[in-house]
């Protein structure tokens, strides 16, 4: 609420005013008083609000790593821990794809792939796929994601050669005995990946979905 205080003329006695300015010295020292209760300027924190109105909401100085507004809810950093559920009235969109096609890089020249590094997991959810060599494979090599992550890859081309995912030390799980990868080879195939703990606290590729692809 507003700060109310006395008002001194340049007509009043300084003497005489004094009983006033101190009374507004003691108003502006109690409202100050009230308000770092919450606000401490030396740790520079905020604490102990009941509620906070505001028009947007942003953490982070050098790096935004959230940032609410009126229009957009921008997270630019992991969530670790979700402990509750989430309902969702609008629509959840996947915008996560590799800016690159995996693809053979001449017609006639065998190429390897690799999706993630041994100490990266895959940067991406959605990875688009292609070869035009009809002769030569493609290998795509899966690294370990993290427990719970989702990959997907999809045959994106009106081509016909093959592509063949395989896994990296033994992370990658197939239906089927002795079955070690899998390959697609048309247009609009595809393979839906989660990544299970083997119960070790191991992250492993399970298949989970996915049109048309083979196993072998």
């Amino acid at each position: 609420m507003a700060i109310s205080v006395t008002e001194i003329l340049g007509t009043d006695s300084l003497s005489g005013s004094r009983l006033v300015l101190n009374d507004n010295f003691n108003v502006l020292a109690s409202e100050i008083n009230a308000m770092e209760v919450y606000f401490s300027p030396s740790a520079a924190t905020i604490t102990g609000l009941t509620s906070l109105t505001t028009e947007a909401l942003r953490v982070g100085i050098s790096t935004v790593l959230l940032d609410i507004n009126s229009s957009t809810f921008d997270i630019s950093a992991n969530v670790r821990i979700l402990s509750s559920n989430i309902t969702v009235s609008g629509h959840i969109i996947r915008n996560d794809q590799s800016p690159t096609i995996l693809l053979n890089p001449a017609a006639g020249m065998p190429a390897t792939i690799a999706i993630g590094t041994s100490t990266a997991i895959p940067a991406y959810s959605t990875y688009v796929c292609r070869n035009s060599d009809t002769v030569n494979t493609l290998t795509l090599t899966l690294n370990s994601g993290v427990i719970g992550q989702e990959l997907f890859l999809i045959y994106g081309g009106a081509y016909t050669g093959t592509v063949k995912l395989i896994g990296v030390n033994s992370n990658f799980t197939l239906p089927g005995t002795g079955s070690t990868y899998l390959t697609m080879s048309q247009l609009g195939q595809s393979v839906h990946l989660l990544a299970i703990d083997n119960g070790s606290a191991v992250p492993i590729w399970y298949v989970v979905g996915g049109a048309g692809y083979t196993v072998a």
